[in-house]
């Protein structure tokens, strides 16, 4: 972690390309994290700085980002996430939620934040505020969730990658039921449901699939340049 600040203090100066690739390298779905190695807390504010800095679309940041550090909850958790020992054995558990729906009200939020951050004219607002509630409104319901659920996987995306960078290992958690973690963690009857969970901590030394070779198909298959 102090050499990852020491590539980011100087505005002139950034973590390389070759660095961020090996992070990438290193990186792989956890399969045993060592329930005693905990993040220290200079680690953790970087990862979840990723999550409230995550892109979303519109900018509208509809969603909540639970993260458990209580091993007795942890461990209900795992009873419904196919007892999954990571969601119990890391060190963070991050549960993300997106909202339910997205209403004029969430609009006029983001908003109100963007007056009190930029102090844009009333023209340019109100012209965003056009834009936004009539795309918002358009949703139709199945949409609408599709939609939410994207934006949350974009901050999956972002917190996975700040991980890697950070030698922090990590475990997307898909199998789960939705309905047992919102009772779980008192989300039912509010805005927010959960999506997905991302196990962070250290990988246990007797993790075999830390040796594994990474399977990727070639770039050019996956990456198609249009020059």
């Amino acid at each position: 972690f102090k050499q990852f600040l020491r590539f980011s203090v100087s505005p002139c100066m950034t973590i390389s390309p070759e660095q961020y690739i090996d992070g990438l390298e290193w990186r792989y779905a956890c399969k045993k994290f060592d329930p005693e190695a905990r993040l220290e807390q200079p680690v953790w504010h970087a990862l979840a700085e990723s999550l409230r800095l995550s892109p979303s679309s519109l900018g509208l940041q509809l969603w909540k980002f639970v993260v458990v550090t209580n091993r007795e909850l942890k461990a209900r958790l795992r009873e419904v996430s196919w007892n999954q020992s990571q969601v119990e054995d890391c060190s963070h558990y991050v549960v993300l939620c997106s909202r339910r729906s997205a209403t004029r009200r969430d609009v006029d939020r983001y908003l109100a934040q963007i007056e009190f951050t930029r102090r844009p004219s009333a023209e340019k607002l109100a012209s965003s505020a056009g834009f936004y509630t009539s795309y918002v409104e358009a949703l139709t319901p199945e949409k609408m969730h599709a939609w939410l659920d994207c934006q949350v996987y974009i901050a999956v995306g972002f917190l996975l990658s700040a991980a890697a960078a950070l030698r922090v290992d990590s475990c997307t958690i898909g199998g789960m039921d939705r309905a047992k973690y919102d009772e779980i963690l008192g989300l039912d009857g509010t805005p927010y449901r959960s999506v997905v969970g991302v196990a962070l901590g250290y990988r246990a030394k007797d993790d075999a699939y830390a040796r594994e070779a990474k399977v990727r198909f070639p770039a050019g298959e996956v990456i198609d340049i249009r020059a």
